[in-house]
């Protein structure tokens, strides 16, 4: 295996934790929409990458907001707003975490036995 495959590797999973991160850090955004970073074989069959970045167009659950008052001509007045919430999933995005973080730390054992791979067969040459 080659170190660049490796690299990709790397960077496709961070693309993907930053997605996570992004739908994480937006779980109480009304309105928004997760994200979900697929990843496929390299070219040659060496390495990873993304092959596509889907948003989840599902609806989120409804949120009403309580006694949202304002001011209208005559008096005030109190209404129920319901918008739609996030469809961020916490148990989704946590498995997701755990699968690119272990997935990160593989790729980095691999280049680390590579360069030292590479450290050996030098010692021995010289």
């Amino acid at each position: 295996m080659r170190i660049d495959a490796n690299i990709s590797a790397l960077d496709a999973i961070a693309l993907s934790q930053q997605a996570t991160a992004n739908d994480v850090a937006n779980a109480n955004t009304d309105g928004y929409k997760s994200s979900d970073v697929l990843l496929e074989t390299g070219p040659e069959g060496q390495g990873v990458q993304v092959s596509e970045v889907r948003q989840d167009t599902s609806a989120g659950p409804a949120v009403r907001y309580e006694d949202v008052s304002y001011t209208q001509q005559g008096g005030d007045m109190a209404v129920q707003e319901v918008v739609e919430g996030s469809n961020t999933d916490y148990v989704h995005e946590t498995v997701n975490m755990i699968r690119d973080e272990n997935a990160y730390a593989a790729n980095v054992r691999a280049i680390r036995s590579q360069m030292e791979l590479i450290g050996n067969f030098i010692d021995e040459v010289a």
